[in-house]
C-alpha cells in the first residue's frame, strides 16, 4: 500500500470546502508542485474564499512566470545547439 505525499494530502486540504480558511491557506502554500488545473479550479470557483483566492492568483501567475522562463531557455539552448 503507498501511502499519498505531502503535496497531495495539501492539494485535497486547499480544496476541502468544509476546512477552515486557514487550514487551507497553509495548506496551498505547502505544495511544491503546483497543478494548474488545481489552481484554475479554485479560482474558478464562485464559493472559494477571497484570500484563498488572492494567494491562488499569485501562486498561478508565479507558475505561469516559470513556465514562460522554462520556455525561453528551452528554445536558447535548441538554438545554441543547432
Amino acid at each position: 500500500m503507498r501511502y499519498p505525499t505531502a503535496d497531495t494530502v495539501n492539494r485535497r486540504v486547499a480544496e476541502n470546502k468544509r476546512l477552515t480558511q486557514k487550514a487551507r491557506l497553509a495548506a496551498l502554500a505547502a505544495i511544491r508542485t503546483l497543478s494548474m488545473s488545481m489552481l484554475v479550479r479554485l479560482l474558478r470557483n464562485p464559493e472559494t474564499p477571497s484570500r484563498l483566492k488572492t494567494l491562488d492568483a499569485r501562486l498561478f501567475e508565479k507558475e505561469i512566470v516559470r513556465r514562460e522562463v522554462d520556455r525561453v531557455l528551452k528554445s536558447q539552448v535548441n538554438n545554441d545547439q543547432a
